[in-house]
């Protein structure tokens, strides 16, 4: 299994760098986890956009989904879309009606997605068969608006927490995960009652409590020490501690 990050930032990325997007490639299927600013157009520069098999949203905030747009044209310009489709598009519950009021903000066609894409939505606890021997399963976190957590297993396995606080389910879903792809958003926990994200300490509690092999904090802010964070995560967690830069693979 091989994990290339396409992008490592939040809602304002780095300089030069892309909001969430992550590559997994296994058993001859292309899975993108996330599909924010910018990972359209660096996708396409590894591979063409009619070649990724399975697309998964995590939650409906526009630095997890919003490049969807250009990816749709990426796949072809015609605005009839395709003959054949063979991407599935998978979103969490209520994505579809939000897709839909997107297009129609921004004047183009509803059916501008499903004439290219098969678009479906998944549902917590449902553990989806991608192709032999490679599946994916998911968990609710704890987010400003719904969010979940993405699980896939083949010849390894990746947790991708997509944007959460501390949460049990996501502990649950990430069990014995050869890595843990976990947010790091925050410098100092949220310690009021609406809370969303982790802190790099929090991402290495969850992989500790997990069990997890590895783990790789991302989703940082244009102004994030990453390096320091990565030190803060290796006080509690005694495995390997990676740091998400755009462009990272690792080999699972």
């Amino acid at each position: 299994m091989r994990l290339t990050v396409i992008g490592s930032g939040a809602a304002c990325a780095a300089s030069g760098d892309n909001s969430s997007g992550y590559l997994i490639e296994d058993a001859d299927a292309r899975i993108l986890l996330d599909c924010g600013h910018g990972v359209a157009s660096s996708l396409i520069g590894l591979m063409p956009a009619r070649n990724i098999d399975h697309v998964f949203i995590s939650h409906m905030h526009a630095d997890h989904f919003i490049d969807l747009l250009p990816l749709r044209f990426a796949v072809t310009k015609n605005m009839d879309g395709l003959s054949e489709r063979r991407t599935v598009v998978h979103l969490p519950p209520g994505g579809k009606a939000n897709l839909t009021k997107l297009l129609e903000l921004v004047c183009f066609p509803t059916d501008f997605f499903d004439n290219v894409w098969h678009v479906c939505e998944y549902e917590p606890g449902q553990t989806s068969q991608l192709s032999s021997g490679l599946t994916a399963s998911f968990a609710g976190g704890v987010h400003y608006i719904p969010g979940w957590a993405i699980r896939v297993d083949g010849s390894a396995s990746i947790t991708y927490t997509g944007d959460t606080a501390p949460s049990t389910a996501v502990c649950a879903l990430a069990s014995e995960s050869d890595l843990v792809l976990a947010e790091a958003t925050l410098d100092e926990a949220e310690d009021g009652p609406v809370r969303g994200h982790l802190t790099a300490q929090q991402a290495a509690e969850l992989a500790l409590a997990a069990r997890a092999r590895l783990l790789m904090l991302t989703h940082f802010w244009y102004d994030a020490d990453r390096e320091a964070m990565a030190e803060q995560a290796r006080r509690c967690f005694p495995g390997r501690v990676l740091v998400a830069t755009d462009g990272k693979v690792v080999e699972l």
